[in-house]
């Protein structure tokens, strides 16, 4: 690995007013199965998802998102379970009435305000391509088609590469028309995938109050040389604690801070670690009281802080000698114009001497 360790190179019953200032944020962050799961009648749309989350028991660590499907201003809310058999449940709301789609595994698209998604997946040789509208407050299929493997099993051709069978709406068509049909039903140069995730706190918080839980905290950005363990201790001593990044809000806050105040050239300590415990499996955001959040299996909010191919949980020193990196910076990439996530050693000096008076740390307050 590089010795570069900065890696360079959300209440009903308010006010109009507030209720009005809600929706904004809301809508600011919202930037072939039975596709229905049931319907049920509530006051409001945060009430409605709400109320879902609470009686919903997943098998895994899920995401969330909010995306908006068809053309009204009440956003979807996208429940990512994170494995493949768990697939995605989709929810909307119209009229006080919510209603549900689950995916057949992981991938769907959607077109924006277009009122269309696309669940698009498959494996072992069956593929699918199933879309779906929101019609009188409820999922409905519209169209879709499979593909794959022949029904005798895997054929190839002259070079060696798979041949597929094609159905559009049971009729056996070329690949071609396949992809024409596909395309008349859902414009496949406008689909796109859910992009802004949430861990479960941070999806309540946005629909219980329109932001997130940090949003009100404080941010000191301290530059001193020393070690990791060393400035989660005077955090704590100042009465705040090594920031913790769960939202890509609150990443961009700490971001424009950093640029304000002139540290973009400084490599911050932040409040995670790769250090082993019963409750935790690899690297993992140390929230106050120990409420952690761990960021591979909450892959799809939490990971994309990182720099590309990071982490690497060892690096090479200065001086070329393997060192461990089981705790986590904060950097600004001029050239990419955003901060990154890195693993580094307890001590970067003692393995990059050269980022002497460049490193500091970040203490987060919650008042």
């Amino acid at each position: 690995m590089r010795c570069d360790f900065c890696g360079c190179g959300r209440s009903n019953g308010g006010s109009e007013k507030e209720e009005s200032e809600k929706v904004a944020k809301l809508d600011e962050i919202g930037n072939k199965d039975s596709g229905t799961g049931g319907s049920r009648e509530t006051a409001s749309l945060e009430d409605a998802y709400l109320a879902y989350l609470d009686g919903f028991k997943p098998a895994g660590d899920c995401t969330y998102s909010l995306i908006y499907v068809d053309e009204d201003d009440t956003p979807e809310l996208v429940i990512n379970s994170g494995y493949e058999a768990g697939g995605c449940i989709l929810l909307t709301f119209h009229e006080g009435v919510l209603d549900e789609w689950q995916s057949s595994r992981l991938n769907f698209t959607y077109i924006e305000k277009g009122n269309l998604i696309c669940n698009s997946d498959g494996n072992m040789g069956y593929y699918y391509d199933y879309v779906y509208t929101i019609q009188d407050g409820k999922w409905e299929y519209v169209d879709g088609g499979v593909w794959g493997d022949p029904s005798d099993g895997p054929q190839f051709d002259e070079n060696e590469e798979y041949i597929y069978v094609y159905q559009w709406d049971g009729e056996e068509v070329s690949e071609e028309e396949y992809g024409n049909r596909l395309n008349e039903v859902y414009p496949l140069d406008q689909a796109r995938q859910a992009e802004k995730y949430y861990i479960l706190k941070e999806i309540r918080s946005v629909l219980e109050t329109g932001d997130v839980t940090s949003a009100g905290h404080q941010y000191e950005l301290v530059v001193e040389d020393l070690t990791w363990k060393e400035a989660e201790a005077l955090c704590r001593e100042k009465g705040g604690y090594l920031a913790t990044i769960t939202t890509w809000e609150e990443m961009e806050r700490i971001q424009e801070q950093m640029i304000l105040e002139d540290k973009e050239n400084v490599t911050f300590f932040v409040g995670a670690n790769n250090e082993e415990s019963d409750n935790t499996f690899g690297y993992h955001w140390i929230e106050p009281g120990g409420e952690t959040y761990d960021m591979l299996y909450l892959y799809d909010a939490l990971f994309g802080f990182w720099l590309e191919g990071e982490p690497s949980y060892t690096g090479l020193t200065e001086d070329g000698e393997e060192v461990d990196e089981d705790y986590l910076v904060l950097f600004y990439r001029k050239s990419d114009e955003r901060c990154y996530l890195n693993d580094v050693p307890n001590d970067i000096l003692s393995a990059a001497p050269s980022y002497a008076g460049k490193v500091g740390y970040i203490c987060e307050y919650e008042e």
